[in-house]
């Protein structure tokens, strides 16, 4: 990179050098209007080439988004084939899960309801034995307080 940035400075200056020594060599020799001449033909053979230039590489830009066109089209047909499966697809899951959503609710409703709702009488039913012919939970919890009570009571009178 360096080489071709000191060979284009070194260049120009030349060009520049040559130029000038041109010109001065013209003004001597009153031949201004003759390089004049030469300059601008030759401006104009370098703006034709461009020109030329220009139009091929607009051709050529054209035939490339030609090309890109002709290979998006199966590529889109192909995209739009799998959208199509993906929204079946995804209808299909929506189905499944309102299926799966019923299924629960009906088991909810038929299986789980009312085993829960006798288990809960049952147990109900077994406190409410316990309270009329046992102590229940009140009569366990008042219990062991008054052991915590004797055991905190015995090792306060033991430690002293």
């Amino acid at each position: 990179m360096q080489n071709a940035k000191r060979f284009a400075i070194i260049g120009g200056i030349t060009i520049a050098v040559l130029l000038i020594a041109g010109f001065v060599l013209a003004a001597f020799f009153n031949a201004l209007l003759g390089v004049l001449y030469v300059t601008l033909i030759i401006l104009a053979a370098f703006s034709l080439m461009s020109t030329a230039l220009l139009i091929y590489s607009l051709i050529v830009l054209i035939r490339t988004i030609q090309t890109v066109n002709d290979e998006l089209k199966p590529l889109l047909a192909s995209l739009q084939e799998t959208m199509g499966i993906v929204k079946e697809t995804a209808k299909a899951a929506g189905q499944t899960a309102t299926t799966i959503g019923s299924t629960a609710q009906l088991t909810k409703e038929f299986a789980l309801g009312p085993s829960v709702r006798a288990v809960a009488g049952l147990v109900a039913g077994q406190q409410v034995l316990r309270v009329f012919f046992g102590r229940g939970h009140a009569g366990r919890r008042a219990d062991q307080r008054r052991r915590e009570q004797m055991e905190y009571m015995n090792g306060a009178v033991g430690g002293e």
